[in-house]
């Protein structure tokens, strides 16, 4: 097997109904370019796209249709006004900290006796029984899970027979059985007939607290979802979670409450970042927030993100973000050894419809960004493993490629794993020492007729095509941002130009591997910069003289004071006139 390069890429032209996209234009007053993009993504009527293009937080749908918010509802009523102390027990990656520190910090906004939790990764995956030994040894008599515990049969039996309550609040998918728990909140329940079910962990945490508020504080729902509104953004993005449906209504208002919020801890971490003062994209937390507090956990403890989120002392938040920060350059460095590794192992599996890669040295705390990199590279289901002395054992991560689902493949090889769970596009998965070699064959038998045994060439959907790229103004590109946040299953606005001229090419980077290009537009009068990242070889692809098409999405990049248009390229390829 060879890595696929992405100048395989199919590229498909949307082709809108014209008539419709100048009526949703007109009715919305907004550039044809802008109904034509909401026309792409699904939105065709003008009630729809004015709630898209304005979403508020009091279009958020009821909690009370998740399952089992009113008994979650009741039991924390009761803690709280009973002064029983609330343990809260998160998980270690980004989504799971930010809903522990948001379940902590509403839960004490409303005057509750609370203690946060997150396990390190070492400690193993989900709720495990020494979470509830930890609250018998506060004196908790409630635990609330954020952002695990629905797999937890045997944790939560431990917490039960401890005489303590568990609530779990949830986005994992379900096993058959559920968990003896007072609550079990997860839109995935067989039995839930919710009205958007793909919450981040930080999200249903929020459901649960929007809905306890309104019953204890009914005057403060405004302020409670304005005040927490930002870490749910914070995980939803870091989850990977689509930005559609409910998710967007949180991400946009999130990102503005991030930029201008009180919270010691994250401006702090925005500051960091280079990011204070700055208007904030899902962007920023996907590549720059996000990563930094998953290092915490992926290198060390979790509990460093957590009590950065949490704290309220400008130097403790000063200290934690500095250590956070080198555990992020550890991060990278020790991350671009394993992808380098993993791909060499992957490379050798030419007849693999999904790649398990396993060896003693790649860090629990890095297989899942390493799969992801493989998964995307090579175009396959992947699945990164670590060796355990202790267990003679494997455990790692997995991410999937297209639409395969990788939790749906797990259970099919149920009978020869550990513990296992996860998402169709993500998994975490524990296998013995004695069982590798017939998980890989066996999940490889079972993505038969899944997956073909080349892999299929990228799908570049594109928007628009600009011919004349006098269009590709300053205010064009800021028009397109009514469309943001931009992420999974809302993609950045694709366009295709034809007939480009290259006259620079070159090779830029710490590690020389991004393509810079200028090439001269059809309809502009100079030269406009062109950015590929990951792939400085692309410069040796075309040489300046040469025409091309470009598929790309449009920048405004801001340089001394100065902004301009600059272009994310996706693909090239030699003009065809």
């Amino acid at each position: 097997m060879t890595a696929p390069t992405l100048l395989e890429a199919h590229w498909r032209l949307a082709a809108p109904d014209e008539t419709l996209v100048q009526q949703l234009a007109g009715a919305l007053r907004v550039e044809p370019l802008v109904a034509r993009l909401l026309i792409n993504r699904g939105i065709t009527g003008v009630n729809q796209a004015t709630q898209y293009l304005s979403p508020r937080l009091e279009d958020l749908h009821d909690p009370y249709t998740l399952p089992d918010v009113a008994k979650a509802v009741d039991r924390l009523t009761k803690a709280i006004q009973s002064g029983e102390l609330i343990f809260v027990h998160g998980d270690y990656d980004a989504d799971g900290v930010t809903s522990a520190a948001l379940c902590l910090r509403a839960l004490t906004s409303l005057g509750a006796n609370v203690v946060g939790f997150v396990p390190r990764r070492t400690d193993g995956y989900d709720f495990q029984p020494y979470g509830a030994d930890k609250a018998k040894e506060l004196g908790a008599g409630l635990i609330l899970t954020a952002d695990c515990g629905v797999c937890a049969l045997e944790a939560v039996a431990h917490a039960n027979s401890l005489g303590i309550d568990v609530i779990v609040t949830d986005h994992h998918r379900p096993g058959k059985t559920l968990p003896d728990a007072v609550a079990v909140v997860n839109p995935y329940r067989d039995d839930a007939t919710v009205l958007f079910r793909d919450l981040c962990g930080a999200g249903v945490a929020f459901k649960v607290l929007d809905a306890l508020t309104a019953r204890l504080m009914p005057a403060h729902q405004s302020a409670f979802r304005r005040n927490f509104v930002d870490l749910v953004a914070l995980g939803t993005v870091a989850d990977a979670s689509t930005l559609a449906g409910e998710n967007r209504i949180l991400v946009l208002h999130g990102l503005a409450m991030l930029a201008t919020g009180k919270k010691t801890g994250v401006k702090a971490l925005l500051a960091r970042a280079g990011l204070e003062g700055r208007e904030l994209t899902a962007e920023n937390i996907g590549f720059q927030l996000g990563p930094r507090l998953n290092a915490a956990g992926r290198m060390e403890d979790a509990d460093l993100a957590y009590r950065l989120l949490i704290t309220r002392d400008p130097d403790e938040a000063e200290q934690l973000v500095a250590r956070i920060e080198s555990l992020n350059d550890l991060r990278r460095s020790e991350t671009e050894r394993v992808v380098q590794e993993a791909m060499a192992e992957a490379l050798t599996q030419d007849d693999r419809r999904v790649l398990v890669l396993a060896r003693p040295r790649w860090g629990k705390g890095l297989v899942g960004i390493v799969a992801g990199r493989i998964a995307e590279t090579l175009r396959r289901p992947t699945l990164i493993l670590s060796y355990d002395e202790k267990t003679d054992s494997y455990g790692g991560s997995g991410r999937t490629y297209g639409s395969f689902s990788l939790l749906d493949a797990l259970h099919a090889c149920a009978d020869l794993l550990g513990r296992y769970g996860g998402h169709s596009a993500s998994a975490g998965v524990n296998v013995s020492a004695a069982n590798l070699e017939a998980f890989r064959e066996r999940i490889h038998e079972v993505a038969e007729g899944l997956i073909s045994d080349e892999p299929e060439p990228i799908t570049l959907e594109i928007d628009a095509e600009l011919a004349d790229t006098r269009l590709l103004t300053q205010s064009l590109v800021e028009s397109l941002q009514a469309l943001a946040p931009f992420g999974r299953d809302n993609p950045d606005p694709v366009f295709l130009t034809c007939g480009g001229i290259v006259t620079e090419a070159r090779r830029v980077g710490k590690d020389n591997n991004t393509a810079i290009f200028q090439i001269k537009l059809p309809g502009r009068p100079w030269p406009t910069k062109a950015v590929r990242f990951k792939s400085g070889d692309w410069t040796e692809r075309v040489q300046p003289g040469e025409r091309v098409d470009i598929v790309y999405s449009p920048k405004l990049n801001e340089w001394n004071g100065k902004v301009s248009v600059e272009l994310t390229l996706l693909d090239l390829r030699p003009s065809l006139n």
